[in-house]
């Protein structure tokens, strides 16, 4: 999947995550979507991360460590040298947003280290990476840029470290590959 399409996947995942929440949801408090995002990035790492070990994938350990570690640094990188302030007023580390970078990253390197073969799960990680963005602009930690590019830093990560997964598999009369890479 070209990072175009991976942009048209999380921007249709956000106008869908954005339009399936309830109100209740959207009532809650700053204090409940700043938990509840960190929690959806710890899962979404999380998941990505038992997929690798699931089927003891090194090279895949290694993409998806490259892919996270690369993902913070920037992000964090950016924050130390931008310095914009957070709508809630708690710190001046609002731009770009570390939760959204890595959940995207996550999904990401998810889709397309395993997505070939688990495209049921795919929109289910673009989703739960786009309601970690939205979550953040609830919980009045970010702006709306700036969700957009840690969403875009996560994805670019993903890109430039993530290979496709490689299967080999046996058939009836021998092995088969299966190779699979999104253009």
């Amino acid at each position: 999947m070209t990072i175009v399409k991976s942009l048209g996947a999380a921007l249709v995942a956000v106008a869908v995550a954005g339009a399936a929440l309830p109100e209740q949801a959207l009532a809650d408090s700053k204090s409940n979507w700043d938990k509840a995002t960190t929690a959806l990035v710890f899962g979404l790492a999380g998941g990505a991360e038992l997929k690798t070990l699931s089927l003891h994938d090194n090279t895949g350990q290694l993409q998806f460590f490259e892919t996270m570690g690369a993902t913070l640094a920037l992000s964090e990188g950016l924050k130390s040298v931008v310095h914009k302030k957070r709508p809630d007023g708690s710190g001046n580390d609002s731009f770009p947003s570390g939760h959204a970078a890595l959940a995207f990253a996550a999904a990401s390197y998810f889709d397309i280290r395993y997505g070939a073969e688990n495209k049921v799960l795919v929109p289910v990680f673009y989703g739960a990476a786009a309601l970690t963005a939205i979550g953040r602009v609830e919980a009045k930690k970010h702006y709306a840029g700036d969700v957009a590019a840690g969403a875009l830093i996560g994805i670019a990560m993903a890109h430039v470290f993530t290979n496709p997964h490689v299967s080999v598999y046996p058939t009836g009369d021998g092995v088969g590959v299966n190779y699979t890479r999104h253009f």
